[in-house]
């Protein structure tokens, strides 16, 4: 009974793993648009997108959103491309684009010299409601 209970969850853990990879990059993907990798510092990585054509995509520069937290800093250091930082985890959400292709860029940290890249999809934002 045990080993099929532990069976169970094992591919309950990989089916949900799937499901949250929606488009991001591949297990064996060690590199990104333009060279980006997983524990890259945030300003290096964004550095090597913007010379490589990529170009923020302007985030709630006019509706009203207020920053907090760990926003509150990428906002002061002019990354307009930021969408929203988790509280709980200080995870972050930026988007650049470049010839109509979308880039979402997930970040983890809670200083700004310690925010690195956690993964990165093709993925659009989601329209202004």
């Amino acid at each position: 009974m045990k080993a099929s209970t532990l069976v169970l969850v094992a591919l309950y853990c990989t089916g949900i793993g799937a499901a949250f990879a929606n488009g991001s990059q591949a297990p064996n993907d060690k590199s990104g648009p333009a060279g980006i990798v997983v524990g890259e510092r945030l300003v290096a990585a964004k550095s090597r997108l913007v010379k490589q054509g990529w170009k923020p995509t302007p985030m709630h520069t006019t509706d009203g959103y207020e920053y907090s937290g760990a926003e509150k800093e990428l906002a002061a250091r002019k990354f307009i491309e930021l969408d929203t930082c988790s509280f709980d985890s200080s995870r972050c959400i930026l988007y650049y684009s470049k010839k109509g292709t979308c880039l979402r860029v997930d970040t983890i940290g809670e200083q700004f010299n310690d925010m690195t890249v956690t993964r990165w999809t093709r993925e659009c934002p989601e329209a202004p409601q």
